[in-house]
């Protein structure tokens, strides 16, 4: 399996050059991630909690170029990956967009998927509830308010899977993921 170490992963999202937020953003999402992704590992769920932490760190490096098509967000991260030689990388990247949720081809499958996407969920620039991202986003993209309110449920129910598998309830997996956050910032 290819997936690049922490140093690599971090020259990999330099080379991108992109804005300070989105850094943020994504180091936080690769911790909360990866928090994640152990505790499924705890439970005896079989992920790879080094794979799910540099997948999370490298999700929004396409950001810049799909700024202006959302539809490809995550599709040309995973390619560009994978065409560096990463493509175990690619399902949990192009997966992670909200919109994915409710789209039966691109939803994230598979533990280390969910892991990422419900860590995006969570993270802005600071850690936040789903139901905080969502209005957040709302906020930021108004032409998109009513398609983000269709999404809300389905982001509960992917945490509200990922907490079963962990044999934790939903409160106490926020809490998990939210102290993750808060070791790195």
């Amino acid at each position: 399996m290819a997936v690049p170490t922490p140093a690599e992963a971090e020259l990999l999202l330099a080379s991108f050059d992109l804005p300070d937020g989105v850094v943020i953003h994504s180091r936080g999402v690769s911790r909360v991630a990866a928090e994640a992704a152990r505790l499924l590992a705890a439970a005896g769920v079989e992920v790879d909690p080094y794979l799910v932490e540099i997948a999370a760190l490298l999700h929004d490096v396409d950001k810049l170029e799909t700024r202006d098509d959302g539809r490809r967000h995550g599709i040309v991260a995973a390619r560009w990956l994978s065409e560096r030689g990463y493509p175990e990388l690619a399902e949990p990247i192009a997966s992670h967009p909200i919109a994915c949720l409710l789209d039966p081809e691109r939803a994230p499958r598979g533990w280390a998927s969910v892991a990422v996407a419900v860590a995006d969920r969570h993270v802005a620039q600071a850690f936040v509830s789903i139901d905080e991202r969502i209005d957040d986003l709302r906020e930021r993209y108004p032409a998109f308010g009513d398609d983000l309110e269709l999404l809300r449920d389905p982001a509960r129910a992917m945490q509200a899977d990922l907490a079963l598998a962990a044999e934790l309830s939903v409160d106490e997996l926020e809490a998990r993921l939210g102290d993750a956050w808060r070791a790195g910032s």
